[in-house]
């Protein structure tokens, strides 16, 4: 895989190794997604199809402990942030 350019907060973009995402990743319970992964395209979509935006990086977080992560890891290299909240299932609301 190598480098992967991922969008900084000053413009342009910043390199990211994969040792780098392999240690994010190992920090998260949830997956960490790429471009051409399974989900990835699931993941990126948005309620108005007006909106396509395809990011570097997509971490499916799997609580609060794994936002932490995700937000530390791009406030640690300047990078671009952006959240999607989801819905998930609840046997209690029957969803």
């Amino acid at each position: 895989m190598g480098e992967l350019g991922v969008a900084a907060r000053a413009g342009g973009h910043a390199m990211v190794g994969e040792r780098t995402l392999e240690a994010l990743q190992g920090r998260l319970r949830g997956p960490l997604l790429l471009a051409g992964d399974a989900g990835y395209d699931e993941a990126r979509t948005v309620f108005s199809a007006l909106i396509d935006h395809r990011p570097a990086l997509i971490a499916r977080c799997s609580g609060a402990a794994d936002v932490i992560a995700a937000v530390e890891f791009a406030r640690e290299r300047d990078l671009l942030v952006s959240m999607k909240r989801g819905v998930t299932a609840s046997p209690a609301r029957g969803l």
